[in-house]
């Protein structure tokens, strides 16, 4: 008898263990390491007056920094800001003073294994983009209405963004042959409405042929900065992958322009003196960290000089104020090659 009571005593115990054990294994405190994939989170360099943001490729290892305006990178102040649990190794400082005429590399340990990072730096170089890879787009919704821009009756047409046909000064029409794009569009409904009962609006879509970053664009004017010609305008970088919609999400503003001020100055100007504003167009630069990739760009007319002017400008201004006008438009991009 006493032997099966000590037997039972026994097993009780090993199943007193044995869950004990499982008890133990389910409440485990321990947290497991796992590698980072995100070493460095994010960096800037300052050189002189100029602080840009780097481009940080953690599965590449490399952080890279464009300037716009510093060519000298003997003395540049990095600033690294690395991910809680990345190990720093070698040459990984959070702040420090470099020349990144070379590559600085560093090296960090991601809690499984040690990786080099190389920095460098550049300054971004312009080239002007072939005219002949441009397009407009048309058909979208929210876009100026297609037949009005293809308008032959009026010596409009889409291709003629693209021409390469500007005048030397103002008023010369005789240079481009009276050809402009634009559109000349009713005000019956705000944006204005197409027979269809399609929504239209007073922008167009370009497609500049590849994805680029843009660095300038010029937008050489039809009517001397009056009557059709955008007093104020927005432009738009499509930030979403594939080809745009009519809708305006993806859309990033990159820039508002502000040419109201150019007709007081140029109504009165002798075609090509120092006031004919005409001879340089209206120039719009980016900054390189401040704009996205993009392929397709989009143009907003807030306001035509009719608009803006209103009786001003013309007594019948209301009728015209979905109407406008441009010769060309040229661009440039950021080329890093």
């Amino acid at each position: 008898m006493k032997g099966i009571l000590k037997n039972m005593v026994v097993a009780a115990a090993i199943v007193f263990s044995m869950l004990s054990c499982d008890i133990d294994a389910k409440f485990e405190t321990r947290i497991p390491v796992h590698a980072l994939v995100n070493m460095v989170k994010s960096a800037t360099a300052t050189i002189g007056s100029e602080t840009v943001p780097g481009t940080v490729d953690n599965n590449e290892h490399t952080i890279v920094f464009v300037f716009n305006d510093a060519s000298d990178f003997s003395d540049a102040l990095v600033r690294i800001v690395y991910s809680p649990r990345t190990v720093c190794l070698e040459g990984a400082l959070e702040e420090f003073n470099t020349d990144l005429s070379g590559t600085y590399s560093f090296v960090v340990n991601n809690q499984e294994e040690d990786f080099t990072y190389t920095v460098t730096a550049s300054r971004a170089a312009v080239r002007q983009v072939d005219r002949a890879q441009c397009s407009v787009v048309l058909g979208l919704d929210n876009d100026a209405d297609p037949e009005k821009i293809n308008d032959s009756g009026n010596n409009r047409d889409a291709s003629y963004l693209f021409d390469g046909k500007w005048m030397s000064k103002k008023a010369a029409y005789s240079e481009v042959g009276y050809r402009h794009f634009g559109w000349n569009m009713t005000s019956s409904g705000t944006p204005p409405v197409g027979p269809d009962g399609k929504q239209f609006g007073n922008a167009y879509t370009v497609d500049f042929g590849d994805t680029m970053r843009v660095a300038k664009m010029r937008f050489w004017p039809y009517y001397p900065y009056e009557g059709n010609a955008a007093a104020l305008f927005e432009i738009y970088a499509y930030t979403l992958d594939g080809e745009p919609s009519g809708d305006w999400t993806g859309w990033q503003m990159i820039a508002e322009v502000d040419d109201s001020e150019k007709w007081q100055i140029v109504k009165n100007a002798d075609p090509g003196s120092a006031d004919d504003l005409c001879t340089e167009g209206t120039v719009v630069e980016f900054d390189y960290n401040a704009v996205p990739d993009a392929r397709y760009y989009r143009v907003k007319i807030v306001k035509n000089f009719y608009a803006f002017f209103q009786t001003a400008m013309d007594q019948y201004w209301s009728g015209r104020q979905f109407w406008y006008s441009v010769s060309e438009l040229e661009i440039w991009k950021y080329n890093l090659e």
